[in-house]
């Protein structure tokens, strides 16, 4: 029971992670985060891919599909209405986070980090949750650990899949 309560109770920023490739490609347009500024090291702060259009379907879709596990018996466990929207959030800024440690690195945009590709949105996510709520009661090592494996498994199949329908340049 703890892994289906800690997968729907992730749920939120899965959606929050993925959303912005297809809302943003649907959309056909989209303006940069960073507005094209430069960090001190000569590089994009983020990049083109960091979008204000991403981060605010992220934020909303993660939300919205939040509140229906809330609302269609809570089967995340989540303790207010307001903790997917943490998620959601939590999701977008760790996604972010990578993009900015990926340009500091001097990854392009797209290419792959592994790791922090796969695990940062949920690590972020996960944390922000903790902060303001506390540890979910279905957090234990083995359900965290299944969580982590299920999360790079889903993360590489799902860009793989974009890929296939032309959503991604990439299938990483």
């Amino acid at each position: 029971m703890n892994l289906a309560e800690a997968i729907a109770y992730i749920f939120p920023a899965y959606v929050a992670n993925g959303a912005p490739v297809v809302f943003v490609r649907a959309l056909g347009r989209s303006h940069p985060i960073d507005l094209g500024a430069r960090a001190w090291d000569g590089r994009r702060v983020l990049g083109d891919g960091k979008t204000f259009e991403g981060l605010l379907s992220g934020i909303l879709s993660g939300f919205m599909v939040g509140l229906i596990i809330l609302f269609m018996g809570n089967l995340g466990g989540f303790r207010s209405p307001l903790e997917p929207l943490v998620l959601s959030l939590g999701a977008m800024c760790g996604d972010i986070l990578g993009a900015f440690l990926k340009r500091r690195m001097g990854i392009e945009r797209g290419r792959p980090a592994p790791i922090l590709d796969q695990l940062g949105f949920l690590a972020v996510a996960l944390a922000s949750a903790y902060v303001v709520y506390g540890p979910p009661r279905w957090l234990d090592g083995y359900t965290l650990a299944a969580i982590i494996l299920i999360t790079v498994a889903l993360h590489l199949s799902t860009n793989a899949g974009a890929y296939l329908l032309g959503l991604k340049d990439r299938p990483y």
